[in-house]
């Protein structure tokens, strides 16, 4: 008769060892699981430069000193227009999406200084790689009634430097940008910046 095997037991401290890095490990890819796609922070969202949707973005370059660009946009009523149709006016322009928290979070301080200086500024929302149906409900539900125009493939975005949502763009009268803001902008900063930019 063969002597029965009995298996080998590992020591406790290597048992309680290896719980431990299991659990370690587990909570460590619940918390990545979770966290994807999460922007609830105000960082700024930096578009996927490989995605399909994406334009080609580059570095990003200063815009800022330079001409508006004036390629034509499509409102949501199905109309065309341009940054050029402004001409004479300083303007707002801020880009934004359904997919980017911080836009969200930030585009009812936009229609607060909208309602403030609208008389003297000119504010130009940009939807972003967004379908027309997303962007519409996002203009219902923030409540914005400032201009809004379609920006699908995010060429007017690239075409105004920007590499990341929000990216908010300030025009003057001449039509040169002067600044350019990434990031969520509080409704004091828009202010500041408006009047420091567009209204002195």
């Amino acid at each position: 008769m063969a002597p029965e095997q009995r298996g080998r037991r590992l020591p406790l401290s290597t048992v309680v060892l290896a719980t431990l890095l299991s659990v370690v490990i587990a909570a460590l890819v619940a918390a990545l699981l979770l966290g994807v796609g999460d922007q609830g922070d105000d960082d700024p969202v930096v578009l996927d430069a490989d995605s399909a949707t994406a334009p080609t973005l580059g570095e990003g370059e200063d815009t800022v000193g330079r001409a508006a660009p004036t390629a034509a946009f499509e409102t949501f009523a199905g109309d065309e227009a341009s940054v050029a149709d402004y001409a004479g006016t300083p303007m707002v322009v801020n880009f934004f999406a359904s997919w980017c928290v911080p836009c969200v979070r930030e585009m009812p301080d936009f229609e607060a200084v909208h309602q403030q200086v609208g008389d003297e500024v000119a504010f130009l929302g940009l939807n972003v790689q967004d379908s027309a149906t997303k962007g519409e409900e996002l203009i219902a539900d923030t409540g914005i009634t400032y201009d809004v125009g379609r920006d699908p493939d995010g060429s007017l975005l690239a075409s105004f430097g920007g590499v990341a949502m929000p990216t908010t763009v300030l025009v003057d009268a001449d039509g040169t940008i002067v600044r350019v803001l990434s990031g969520a902008t509080t409704a004091d900063e828009l202010l500041a910046a408006v009047d420091r930019d567009l209204r002195s």
